[in-house]
């Protein structure tokens, strides 16, 4: 292949999870995410973390005190997304995304493909994945991360 000016802006190689991490409970059923973009490279002046993981069966995040409830000093948003072509809607697992503190908890529940933003300071997780009947993505970009993803403001585990 010959050189090219912007193949630099081409990310060909996932970032593996890091296994000194408890990304997830063996019992909820977790699978780690993999990164194309995050803060230790490989473009680092994207200033852009993007990670995806399949959900594959019943599952948690959020729910180990590696990875607790947290909030960030940047806006994030997930995508979850169903991997039906014939009804790409259609998320194939029931979905309970916790948001915000205290009395301003609340559970948001769906089962169809959905966008949820994530504004820089609003706590967040856990989210569990229930009746899953078929595979789906979730992808999560984070914006304008800087040092933020580095620096959470952790919470104690709720929802398990």
């Amino acid at each position: 292949m010959a050189d090219s000016r912007y193949e630099k802006y081409v990310v060909r190689k996932l970032i593996p999870p890091d296994l000194n991490i408890a990304w997830g409970r063996p019992d909820l059923g977790w699978v780690a995410p993999y990164h194309f973009l995050h803060p230790s490279g490989p473009i680092k002046e994207t200033n852009t973390m993007v990670e995806f993981l399949w959900i594959t069966r019943d599952c948690a995040s959020g729910v180990t005190k590696d990875k607790p409830p947290h909030k960030h000093d940047c806006d994030e948003i997930f995508v979850f997304l169903g991997t039906d072509p014939t009804n790409i809607m259609d998320l194939g697992a029931d979905v309970e995304f916790w948001l915000g503190e205290g009395d301003q908890t609340e559970k948001i529940i769906f089962n169809t493909t959905t966008l949820v933003y994530i504004p820089r300071g609003l706590l967040h997780f856990p989210i569990f994945y229930k009746n899953v009947k078929k595979p789906s993505l979730r992808v999560v970009i984070g914006l304008n991360i800087g040092e933020a993803l580095q620096n959470n403001t952790m919470y104690p585990l709720r929802g398990v």
